[in-house]
């Protein structure tokens, strides 16, 4: 921007705003930061574009790797599982099989699931093999790896080939193998980096190497290029390690870090002495240590999660009967200790037994879950059984978290079961990934993640070059167990833990007193019958649930999931980043085999790295403990008091006094059950947070003195969120007032204006101008440096409420607000407070930032200008203007006498509407709204303490508020409404339909297996009528749904005819979201313990239609608001910016506000400047293009004005033709009707009543088919112009009736002319076949006289005189007959003449009145059915129209709603608004 076009802008700014100085200012530095930062302006160089077209996958009945499933009960990805436990357990041979016998069944969808690292997998295991290694076999598996599966081999490849013969002193081929991995484009560095070489292989491999040169072997020069290669590296290593230490220390130097020790007795918090603390203490212990640092402490906290857990269990056995551990009052702990020897060798017996089934076959259920359960030490699976068991029956007493179960009657079978099996599952992983790796991937991991901070990894050439090498070097796939597996594994590890898990329990006498101890089993398997279901349940002991109650372990902390002492490692494929030990997608997703696919396909694509690197730039982030905020913490923690989110050490609310009249007063009665229901979910709730809040405080303890990162991931949107659960930047204010900025930077001019501005929204002055908020800070600035030099008095801590509240516990956000006091005192009181350097993190946060971008893609004036998209003098405060209309609603219908209006007038307040506001745009039904209110409506009390509302009534007001609510929002946002109406359609089409070429192979199906069944039951009934028995191998063939595979059939038939298609869409940063909403096909599995039955999420499902609906509008605006959030990270992160983000929440050091807030409204620009509802309908139009929908639909059928008499020859031809075409038409027909109905049942459209649909028409007694006699004229057919049905549907149906009653004359006339052409020939020919008659006749009258002449003469002696005689009879004969059958075969020729030229009058005659149209096809839908009826209805009982309504189900091509049109709203005025983000 030139000089003078910067003068020219800030003129239009003080033009357009006059007086507001607030909003000219914040103007002017956005004009000025613009200015001197002119990369902002530039498309970054970090989108370089890639392949934007959609990945489409193919419909699950269709895909070969479903169809598996259904055949076996298991993936691909399973068996490959299975494979991979078989090499591991030494069954070489088995494993082989399988990957041999998958890629002959399954080839395509092979090349898809099995890439090379599932062949390095075989070969390795074929050179570990034992007594002796397979080392032939392996180089056969080698030489047909590309030859006959076309997988290329990569360094693993020739890591593991050269490892294998150098350890079996074959160097020769190790050599040969160098020579070839050279050839193929590889380094001696790509080898180095494999995880299948450890160092002491690396050393093997160079002792080999230098070997060869000092024996001068032909190979020397390979060797040393190795040898060469390996010093090289292993310099760089001992060269990045040295570097390292220097910058450590240094930054230890500059950053002034207190030494780390022991937190002291004094300064120790008074935490909750339960399991899940104690344990969460155990962890951080090493954080204590001057041991270690970095990388080591990093990867310890990692590994030790059940080790430790293992080790302390042990060490109190061994002090078992000491009397000061029978004083511990950790009854978990003591617990846990008995249980785990007992329970470990029980698993040890079951392992040995498994192994022995693997070594003999002998004993099936053993070999299949066998494979897997000695993969692992029993003692870890036995911590794991036990911990996962007692803290999800923990969570069932403290918070019920059982789905569909009534309360405290225990934990269901089947979520135990699978959680057990999962944990270990994860255990088993995360024990392989532990153990693959080497000093050269360790300094090439550093090495990466410096490249990260440095910023150099934000280059995508350099990004991608890094993930390729990673992706080649790396041994892992997401290896999966089939849910039958995992169930077994589960519920033998819960039978094991009910054996051995005794509490004690005391009963005493009622007659003498005397108390009796005795052992009872701690859990307890049983069935309940609960809302007509059986249900199998854990249970926990009586004595369990009350030590539930004090201890809390629901939420123990996994140090694995801590916050990282190191930048995390970088996302450079989709499941490698993050922590350093684990390798798990970027996306979570719950067990979901199709999300995992896409996400493959999107990784392999290179769709995925803005995205990733946007989660590098989050989790690169460096944080510290605020140590001020924390010592108010502990201070207010210690002292037990309920203050500013921190929950008392004990419940204090009295318990309820039951109402004397109980009995008799059903109203109080229930108001007094209300009310002990709430105090005993009050001592719950009051437990579970306050240990929740201990944990949050056992960590910042622990962090101190330590830096921390957050790894992020993202949910199946795109929505970032930091890994570790319990302490991070997305928590509570708590959470947010203790977390600092790592670095610090100097405060500035503009940095001190905008720590004003984030103070005052702290404390909830957020709708004020800018100007007012300064204001405000400025005139309570004397409060504010009293709340940082005395934050907590003495007498609020003893408990005197009466004591005046500092400025900082008056806020809506206590803690943070405290951090701020404390910078600001500090800034204010330094030398020059623009000089102060600031760690505290200022945030800019959007207006209900679902409807921004609504207004945003609709070009909504009225709702942009609602959420500060328009520039204004001051904030718009949407949550205010609806409670503004839902008042006026409210006294509207108060003076109707509306008793909840009456109840509700003058208390709703901006509290009340916002969180339904805040969610409307994001799905919130009626019943969800109805519920945020009713709990904001319990909050309101009256001067007493009391209800203001009686509990009993608020669910019926609260509903009424949710409506009042809802019917406001449509009179601002109409925009935004019409654009989720839209987005609700298109899903609710996509979920209903399915791929023409699905529907023609399921419709042929159906056709087929009907045609199979009619045979049989003729076959059946044939062999009765011949008293016989049909073979079942007949019957078989007949009917093959009745043979082999059946089960299998029985589920495609199933599937045929039910919705498949999920709502599959790409975000702007390339992420395919999947919508995993389906309804998952139930299995049962047979166990010891019971018959579970469990939701098999990787079983081909229908969808659930009405969540794909009414959850799309939602997910589709949180996946552009990640967009967004991610681009803005990365602008950030290339900007030199310092990042954090809460969703719509944007955070920085308060001198880079000014710089963020032009990033964030750039990106939200740009973002928006893209065609995003014209890309959405393009690729919906090019995934589902070839997609057909069911819609029932009437069809108009006009009168058949046919003659009833026919000729006999028409008849015959009407038989054949419906035996042929128009017989296989109406069973494709049916079969799609019947495919229709279920789909739409099934998505809800329609009832059990429509079965019949569309075999027949209305009755006649139905409004839609006429009984008057109609009179109707012949219309021109060859010159006729069509009416559209759409233009005018009368005028349409009564053409119909026209054509048809002309078309009907057309057949008349045909079959008259027809028939007289027939008469006259039919006539020739009947006059002739009487001639051939008689000529028959009269030949058959001769032969009878001949034979009574010879007849007379026989008995004559002269034999020759018999002959002369017989001849002279004969011969005159036999020339008559002759001259007989000539003549008969004249006149047969003549009828067949006749006949043919018949038959050719009668087609001239057919062309001649063959109609040129038909009537044409007119369907009306079930909405214009509604609007159209009463007229439809008026024109058939009037007689205008002579036909009748069919309601039928029509499958017709997807098609998708003309886009709602935009409103008038610039864009570009977002960059100008000062409370876009404020």
């Amino acid at each position: 921007m030139s000089s003078t076009q910067h003068t020219q802008r800030l003129k239009q700014i003080d033009s357009s705003l006059g007086n507001n100085t607030s909003s000219r200012r914040f103007l002017h530095q956005v004009a000025e930061t613009k200015e001197d930062d002119q990369s902002f302006n530039e498309d970054s160089w970090l989108f370089a574009s890639a392949d934007n077209s959609p990945i489409i996958l193919k419909d699950m009945r269709e895909d070969s790797s479903s169809v598996h499933y259904l055949q076996t009960g298991k993936s691909l990805n399973e068996q490959l599982s299975v494979m991979q436990a078989c090499l591991v357990n030494g069954s070489i041979d088995r494993a082989q099989r399988m990957l041999v016998g998958l890629y002959k069944l399954y080839p395509e969808a092979m090349k898809e699931v099995a890439d090379v690292s599932v062949h390095n997998e075989i070969i390795s295991g074929l050179l570990a093999a034992k007594p002796q290694p397979l080392t032939t076999e392996a180089l056969l598996w080698y030489d047909q790896m590309e030859r006959t599966y076309m997988i290329k081999p990569n360094a693993n490849t020739f890591a593991i080939l050269i490892r294998g013969f150098i350890k079996n002193d074959m160097r020769n081929v190790g050599i040969v193998l160098m020579q070839e991995m050279l050839r193929s484009g590889l380094t001696f560095n790509n080898m180095l980096h494999s995880a299948y070489l450890s160092d002491q292989d690396i050393d093997q491999i160079k002792q080999v190497a230098r070997s060869i040169v000092d024996d001068g072997h032909e190979n020397k020069e390979l060797a040393a290029k190795l040898i060469e290669a390996v010093g090289s590296a292993e310099k760089q290593i001992s060269e990045y390690y040295q570097n390292t230490e220097e910058t450590t220390d240094n930054t230890k130097m500059d950053k002034g870090r207190d030494p780390v020790t022991q937190v002291g007795k004094e300064n120790e918090l008074i935490s909750s002495g339960v399991m899940g603390i104690v344990q969460l203490k155990n962890t951080l212990k090493s954080l204590y240590s001057n041991e270690l640092e970095g990388y080591n402490l990093q990867m310890r906290l990692e590994r030790d999660t059940y080790d430790s857990e293992i080790a302390r269990c042990r060490e109190v056995n061994k002090k078992r009967g000491d009397p000061l551990l029978s004083a511990d009052r950790d009854q978990i702990r003591q617990l846990t200790a008995q249980w785990l020897p007992q329970l470990e060798a029980l698993i040890e017996e079951e392992q040995a037994r498994c192994k022995k089934a693997l070594e003999t076959g002998t004993d099936r259920a053993r070999m299949q879950y066998g494979k897997f359960l000695t993969q692992l030490d029993a003692p870890k699976i036995a911590i794991i059984t036990i911990l996962e068991t007692l803290r999800l029956n923990a969570m069932d007493v403290t918070k019920n978290v059982s789905e569909s179960m009534p309360k405290y009657v225990g934990i269901k079978t089947v979520t135990l079961v699978l959680t057990l099996s999962n944990a270990i599952h994860n255990e088993i992983r995360f024990e392989n990934i532990k153990h693959r790796s080497n000093r050269h991937i360790l300094a090439r991991n550093m090495s990466v993640a410096k490249l990260a901070s440095s910023g150099k990894l934000f280059n995508m050439t350099m990004r991608r070059a890094e993930a390729m090498e990673l992706k080649d070097s790396s041994r892992e796939w997401l290896d999966s167990w089939d849910i039958a597996t995992k169930t077994r594994i589960g519920s033998m590890l819960v039978s094991m833990l009910i054996e051995v898990a005794r509490v004690t329990e005391s009963s005493s006498d009622p007659k003498t007193g005397v108390i009796t101890k005795r052992m009872a089993p701690a859990f307890m398997h049983k069935n309940i019958l609960y809302r007509g279901l059986k249900y199998g349940v854990i249970s926990p002991h009586g004595v369990l649930r009350e030590v539930f109650k004090k201890d809390s372990i629901a939420s123990t902390v996994s140090a694995r999931y801590l916050p990282m002492l190191i930048p995390p490692r970088p996302w450079l494929t989709y499941n490698a980043g993050g922590y350093l030990t684990q390798n798990e997608p970027c996306v979570r997703m719950k067990d979901n085999a199709e999300q995992l696919r896409y996400l493959k396909m999107a990784s392999d694509q290179d769709k995925l790295h803005t995205l990733l690197a946007g989660l590098d730039s989050l989790g690169l982030t460096k944080w510290a403990i605020n140590k001020s905020v924390f010592d108010v913490v502990r201070k207010v923690w210690n002292s037990g008091i309920e203050l500013a989110g921190i929950p008392a050490s004990s419940y204090s609310a009295p318990e309820p006094v039951k109402p004397v009249d109980h009995e008799t007063n059903k109203k109080a009665y229930l108001e007094y059950m209300f009310q002990m229901r709430e105090w005993n979910n009050g001592i719950a709730n009051q437990h579970s947070q306050r240990c929740d809040c201990n944990y949050k405080v056992e960590i910042a303890q622990a962090f101190l003195n330590h830096p921390m990162y957050f790894p992020h991931n993202i949910d199946f949107r795109g929505r970032a969120y930091p890994i570790p659960p319990h302490f991070n930047h997305l928590g509570n204010d708590l959470c947010r007032g203790l977390l600092l900025f790592d670095e610090g930077r100097p405060l500035t001019e503009r940095g001190l204006f905008w720590l004003k501005i984030h103070m005052a929204n702290l404390y909830g002055k957020d709708k004020l101008s800018h100007d007012d908020r300064v204001k405000f800070i400025d005139e309570n600035y004397d409060r504010i440096l009293e709340s940082a030099d005395n934050p907590i008095p003495e007498k609020i801590l003893q408990g005197n409420t009466e004591t005046p509240l500092p400025w900082w516990l008056e806020s809506e956000n206590p803690w943070q607000s405290l951090a701020s006091c404390v910078e600001f005192a500090a800034a204010m009181r330094s030398p020059n407070p623009a000089e102060y350097v600031s760690h505290l993190h200022i945030h800019q946060d959007g207006t209900c930032n679902g409807l921004q971008h609504y207004a945003a893609m609709g070009r909504d004036n009225k709702g942009a200008f609602e959420v500060n998209l328009i520039p204004s003098d001051k904030p718009q405060d949407v949550y205010q203007g609806i409670l503004n209309i839902v008042d006026r609603l409210i006294e509207e219908d108060a003076k109707k006498g509306v008793r909840e209006a009456v109840l509700l007038q003058g208390k709703l307040s901006r509290k009340i509407v916002k969180q339904t506001v805040m969610t409307n745009v994001y799905g919130v039904t009626l019943i969800g709204a109805r519920e945020q209110i009713s709990a904001r409506l319990r909050e309101i009390k009256d001067e007493h303490g009391n209800h203001e509302f009686e509990l009993v009534e608020i669910s019926k007001i609260s509903l009424y508020v949710a409506k009042k609510i809802f019917d406001s929002l449509g009179e601002i946002f109409t925009q935004a409404q019409e654009i989720q109406n839209w987005l609700n359609e298109s899903a609710s089409r996509i979920a209903r339909s399915m791929p023409a070429s699905a529907l023609a192979a399921w419709k042929h199906m159906i056709i087929e297996s009907k045609e199979s069944s009619k045979r049989l039951r003729e076959a059946i009934s044939d062999a009765k009528k011949s008293d016989t028995s049909l073979e079942s191998e007949k019957v078989m063939e007949l009917n093959p749904n009745l043979g082999p595979g059946s089960t299998r059939r029985k589920r495609l038939n199933n599937l045929a005819t039910k919705p498949m298609n999920t709502v599959v869409w790409t975000t702007p940063l390339g992420l395919t979201v999947v919508q995993p909403y389906r309804k998952f096909t139930v299995r049962n599995i047979s166990t010891p313990l019971q018959q579970i039955s469990v939701r098999d999420s990787n079983m081909p499902s229908p969808v659930n239609s009405q969540k794909q609906k009414t959850a799309f509008p939602p997910n589709f605006v949180h996946s552009l608001d990640a967009s967004h959030m991610i681009l803005s990270a990365i602008e950030c992160k290339v900007a030199g910016l310092v990042f954090a983000s809460v969703h719509d929440s944007y955070w920085t050091h308060a001198c880079d506000i000014d710089k963020m807030n032009v990033i964030l409204r750039d990106q939200f620009i740009k973002l928006h400047q893209r065609p995003i509802m014209e890309d959405l309908k393009a690729e919906f139009e090019n995934r589902y293009s070839t997609h057909m929908m069911p819609t029932v639909q009437w069809e108009y059928m006009p009168k058949s004005f046919s003659s009833s008499k026919s000729s006999a020859n028409s008849a015959k031809k009407a038989s054949k033709a419906a035996k042929s075409s128009e017989a296989v038409q109406e069973r494709e027909r049916m079969a799609e009707n019947e495919i229709g109905i279920h789909h739409l049942q099934v998505c809800g459209e329609i009832d059990d009543s429509v079965k019949g649909l569309g075999t027949q028409p209305l009755a006649a007694t139905e409004p839609y088919a006429s009984t008057k006699q109609i009179t109707m004229k012949e219309v021109d057919l060859n010159d006729i112009s069509i009416i559209d049905p759409k233009e005018d549907l009368i005028a349409a149906m009564k053409q119909a009736d026209q054509i048809e009653y002309t078309v009907s004359k057309y057949k008349e006339r045909m079959q008259s002319e027809i028939k007289l052409v027939e008469t006259e020939h039919l006539q020739q020919i009947k006059n002739i076949k009487s001639q051939i008659r008689s000529l028959k006749k009269k030949g058959t009258n001769g032969k009878s006289a001949t034979k009574t002449a010879l007849k007379s003469k026989k008995g004559s002696a002269a034999s020759t005189t018999d002959a002369v005689v017989t001849s002279d009879v004969a011969e005159p004969n036999t020339a008559a007959d002759k001259d007989l059958e000539a003549t008969i075969g004249e006149l047969s020729a003549k009828v067949a003449d006749i006949k043919a030229k018949m038959k050719a009058e009668v087609v001239a005659l057919e062309k001649k009145h063959t109609p040129p149209i038909s009537a044409p096809s007119i369907f009306v839908g079930e909405q214009e059915m509604t609007v159209r009826s009463s007229e439809i209805n008026t024109a058939v009982l009037n007689g205008k129209l002579s036909g009748a309504l069919v309601k039928r189900i029509k499958w017709e091509p997807i098609r998708f709603d003309p886009l709602p049109a935009h409103g008038d709203f610039e864009l570009e005025m977002v960059a100008d608004s000062p409370y876009f983000f404020s």
